[in-house]
């Protein structure tokens, strides 16, 4: 006994169920063709000829029918962007113009701070540096028998040890804003620039010869694009392609 259809059984095929089934055909039949043979007639050239506009013309639908599905989604997209660019785009948005303001005002005070820092952690180092050079001093010349001599030389080790703290702690010191459980302060970049072509050409072509051709082969393929049919250092051949 056949079991009873469930509904939706025989539901009728959906558009892509349709283009899909399409596409499938049309691969298993170049598959049937295409299997290393070489092409040794016009009415296989032809054949094959329209069976490639036959799969042109598939995907071209396919094409069509994914994009006026996925339109829906696109266009929500497009409407959840529009909305939230005027608040977060980059460069442009809101935030984004704030916080470059706000950047821009703390940068000045965070600078001069910071060179207030560095100055008194140089005086710092150099305190130490000095306490460090007495206490030894101490040491070196005391009298192991004077008591006198012996605390001092322990005194002023102690200012050495004491002092190096303090040179370690200015020296950590950072220029900094804080608040809302969040602290902004400076930091460093590092930013290359070119000031002699031919040796940074000469270094890309030693630590990356092939990024560095890859390059100039895309650039020479856009002047051959743009008309020249000479270049220096370069082979320009033509070939037939379907």
């Amino acid at each position: 006994m056949n079991q009873i259809a469930s509904i939706g059984h025989n539901s009728p095929p959906t558009p892509f169920d349709e283009i899909e089934t399409r596409i499938n055909e049309l691969y298993d039949e170049a598959k049937l063709w295409l299997d290393g043979e070489p092409v040794t007639k016009q009415e296989q050239a032809d054949a094959l000829n329209t069976l490639a506009n036959h799969i042109r013309d598939a995907a071209k639908q396919a094409d069509q029918m994914r994009k006026e599905e996925a339109k829906p989604f696109d266009d929500g997209k497009k409407e959840v962007q529009d909305r939230y660019n005027p608040l977060i785009q980059k460069g442009k948005g809101k935030t984004e113009l704030a916080l470059n303001a706000v950047k821009s005002a703390l940068k000045p005070y965070l600078l001069e701070l910071d060179r207030i820092q560095q100055e008194a952690a140089q005086k710092a180092r150099e305190e130490a540096e000095r306490a460090e050079r007495d206490a030894q001093a101490a040491m070196q010349h005391r009298d192991p028998s004077n008591i006198e001599q012996n605390e001092e030389a322990h005194r002023l080790a102690e200012q050495a040890k004491a002092a190096q703290q303090a040179a370690n702690k200015a020296s950590n010191a950072k220029a900094h804003a804080k608040g809302a459980g969040r602290a902004t302060g400076l930091r460093t970049r590092t930013k290359v620039s070119i000031v002699n072509e031919r040796d940074a050409a000469a270094w890309a072509w030693k630590h990356d010869r092939e990024a560095l051709m890859i390059f100039v082969l895309t650039q020479a393929e856009k002047a051959v694009r743009a008309g020249a049919t000479k270049l220096e250092g370069f082979n320009i051949t033509e070939e037939k392609v379907i």
